[in-house]
């Protein structure tokens, strides 16, 4: 009966330790200082990495939960949020870190205009 609890958390273990790794070429560190918490990413490699970033969190007081796609400059380190606690609150936050390479990313060209009629209608004249 010990041999399979232990080959269960072994295995529970090897299935876990890869999903909490660092995304591919950045390096995600959280610095606490006195009165905040900052993420930072550091890019590691010779390209520039695009990085779409989104942390969830309770008890602080900007809401960290919008995403955000910030370009990383090869072998550079970047602030990307600062979260401040609420005082007598319980904090938690977690963060979703997806990395695309600078040339697969997807560009929006403006190619046509767009025209807006606005039309003015007058209620008492149509009676």
């Amino acid at each position: 009966m010990n041999g399979l609890k232990l080959l269960t958390a072994l295995f529970l273990l090897i299935i876990a330790i890869p999903l909490q790794q660092q995304p591919e070429g950045i390096n995600i560190t959280i610095e606490k200082g006195h009165k905040k918490i900052t993420y930072y990413a550091e890019n590691v490699t010779d390209n520039d990495l695009d990085l779409f970033f989104k942390v969830n969190s309770t008890g602080f007081r900007r809401s960290a939960d919008r995403p955000m796609i910030e370009t990383i400059p090869a072998k550079t380190k970047k602030a990307l949020i600062t979260l401040i606690p609420l005082k007598g609150k319980d904090t938690t936050h977690t963060y979703i870190a997806v990395v695309t390479k600078k040339e697969n990313n997807i560009e929006l060209r403006k190619t046509d205009t767009i025209v807006k009629d606005v039309m003015r209608i007058d209620p008492k004249k149509q009676n």
